[in-house]
């Protein structure tokens, strides 16, 4: 039986999504700028408007926004073999979306203290970048 991995998982894209969210917790502010761009270095989790619940006391939280289209792979609760792989049993709730490797996103609202302030933690809201063919 050949196993799929989340890498595979997210390089199969079936659905294109405005409006995708990650929260995270880190030990420290990230430092994001308007207009820096980044590249994801490896797949990443995000949601299509899922209730995910972020699993570490790390002090300094995230809230991400894509606010355009991005290219992603839509979770198939249904498909036992690709929910396994991914480690989503009875995660429904969750509607995981994965942003495959490489992917670019710019910075379109960096970091802004007063967002940490008022509301205790700090929203990022990013655009991604098509890639130029």
């Amino acid at each position: 039986m050949q196993t799929i991995d989340r890498n595979e998982i997210a390089k199969d894209i079936n659905a294109k999504i405005a409006g995708l969210g990650r929260n995270i917790n880190t030990n420290w502010e990230l430092g994001f700028e308007k207009g820096q761009v980044i590249t994801l270095e490896k797949q990443e989790s995000w949601t299509d408007g899922g209730a995910f619940t972020v699993c570490n006391d790390c002090p300094v939280e995230y809230n991400f926004e894509i606010e355009n289209e991005v290219p992603c792979h839509v979770v198939d609760y249904d498909n036992e073999n690709e929910v396994i792989a991914l480690g989503a049993e009875d995660c429904e709730d969750e509607k995981e979306v994965l942003l495959p490797s490489g992917t670019k996103l710019e910075v379109v609202y960096g970091e802004d203290a007063s967002d940490n302030e008022e509301m205790g933690y700090y929203t990022v809201i990013f655009r991604y970048v098509e890639e130029e063919k």
